[in-house]
Order: structure tokens, then sequence, then C-alpha cells
């Protein structure tokens, strides 16, 4: 069992506001799947995505979930959240991040990539004051890049004040919370992320796989 809940519940917070936090919706069973995942990939390194590393930020691996049928029950859960059809779920990126102790805490607000309609995140472990927040009213519109795209490159103190500013909206998760954003229209990023560990899973509904990472893929070619 994946979830405690029905995800769909925060479907119309999410279409409203472009966000969503559903709290304590995860079970303990899979947050403590979690937790061993975790342990595993800083034990052993075969999993990481040292590509997608970021010097100085954060280290990324990636994610496997502990059985198809768990797999199946998040797509579900996560198709009727977002109202992706099922079938058309595509998991873009599916990374386990973990951040630097030294990870700056006040970074540069950015937009996922393009292929990251909606970005899901399930918190693993979380020192005293990391939270996402998202800026749901700052620039919104779709990135069509591949890549990130971050706020221009204004000066400490003035991206400092931007996080203490009523365009801010902190979340404040919590492990066994889930949360989810609009990740390519959004300008978002991680606070006080030093020591954070978080799954995210990136999705759409158009089939776009920039990192061959889709799960459900092989699961629809046949035998």
């Amino acid at each position: 069992m994946i979830f405690k809940y029905d995800p769909a519940v925060a479907a119309p917070e999410l279409q409203t506001k472009g966000y969503a936090h559903l709290k304590d919706v995860l079970s303990d069973d899979f947050v403590a799947y979690l937790t061993g995942f975790l342990d595993a990939c800083l034990a052993e390194d075969a999993r990481e995505s040292r590509s997608w590393n970021i010097k100085g930020k954060k280290r990324q691996f990636v994610f496997d979930f502990p059985s198809d049928e768990s797999a199946e029950a998040f797509r579900r859960g996560l198709a009727a959240l977002t109202g992706i059809a099922p079938d058309d779920f595509t998991v873009a990126e599916r990374h386990l991040k973990v951040y630097d102790d030294h990870a700056a805490p006040f970074p540069a607000p950015h937009k996922d990539r393009a292929a990251s309609h909606y970005s899901i995140g399930l918190p693993i472990r979380l020192p005293e004051g990391s939270t996402v927040c998202a800026f749901p009213d700052l620039d919104p519109g779709e990135n069509t890049e591949d890549h990130a795209v971050f706020l221009g490159q204004e000066d400490p103190e003035t991206i400092r004040a931007l996080y203490d500013s009523d365009a801010a909206r902190m979340l404040n998760e919590s492990v066994g919370d889930l949360v989810v954003f609009w990740g390519s229209r959004l300008y978002h990023e991680r606070v006080r992320g030093a020591g954070t560990a978080i799954l995210y899973i990136k999705a759409n509904g158009v089939g776009d796989d920039p990192l061959g990472e889709n799960i459900y893929r092989r699961a629809a070619e046949p035998v």
C-alpha cells in the first residue's frame, strides 16, 4: 500500500492553485521503504545519477519502487490527483535527491524542464526549517526548455527578500506527506535544504521521457 487515503481529494486544490500539500498520506510501510532506499543509496552509489548531480547543492539517485504493484498504485493515485489519464501518465524523472550539508539556504528559484509538468515530492529526511517554497504568481508560464531555468541573477539580498514576500508559499511539509506542483510552470525552490533527502517524481501526460526513466513505458511494451 502506498497511500493512506485517495490523493484525488486534493485535485481541486492543485488545479486551482498550481500546488497542493497532502498531509500524512503515505503509508508507514512505504515511508519505511523510502528510508531504507535512502540508506542503501548512501551506502553504495551504484544508483547515483552523476550527470545530474549539482556540485555543492545535491546528489541524485535513480529511484525504483518496491514492486510493480506499488508502482501501479502510485500511477493510479497520482493520475487521479493530476487529471492525467492513467495510461498516459509518464515519468520524466524519478530521482532521490540528497542535499549537500553546505547547500545555500535561499537559492534562486527555478522552473523544472519542459517534461516536468507535475513535480511530486515525497520527503524522507527533513532537517528543521527545510521546505519547498512555490511562487504561483511570479511570472507563471511554461518553461519550454529541456533544462531547468532559474530566476534572473539578482543579488543574494534580493533573492532572500523574495522568500519573505507575499509571493512566497512555504509548504512546510513533513515526512509522510506528499507535495505536488506545476514543476515546469511555477518558480519554486527548496529553502534551508542542507541535509534534506526527498524523492521527486516528475510526470506529464504527453509521453515526454527525456531521461529514459519512464517505468510505465516498459509495462506497456509488448512481450
